[in-house]
């Protein structure tokens, strides 16, 4: 056997690959597209795309630890008497279970990636 592919064979059985149909799942609620890119038991990997004047909150996300990575928009996340506006390559980080809400006011898309922590 080829030692190139040897090798690789080697390197595959130590990998786990997950395949998009196997773990993607996706919901559309009110301008809001939120699709599960990555799910295990410790941690969700979603990617959420805002249209234009749109908003949730966490409690759709469940009572989760989380960090949000703006890829493209101006979303706001608002947090009790708190907001801040963020533009892309910022981040901000929940680790409380207090509610807050991220709303899209801007006249394009928003995107996120979002890391829950399930523990």
């Amino acid at each position: 056997m080829d030692k190139t592919i040897s090798a690789t064979i080697g390197l595959d059985s130590e990998l786990k690959i997950v395949r998009r149909e196997q773990s993607a799942r996706s919901r559309q609620h009110r301008g809001v597209l939120t699709r599960v890119i990555y799910e295990c038991d410790s941690l969700e990997i979603l990617r959420t795309e805002m249209d234009e004047g749109s908003a949730f909150d966490s409690l759709e996300f469940g009572d989760f630890s989380a960090v949000h990575f703006v890829i493209d928009g101006t979303p706001v996340f608002r947090a009790s008497n708190r907001s801040a506006d963020l533009m892309p390559g910022d981040s901000i980080v929940f680790n409380d279970e207090k509610p807050y809400s991220i709303l899209n006011g801007a006249h394009s898309r928003s995107v996120l990636l979002s890391i829950l922590f399930k523990n």
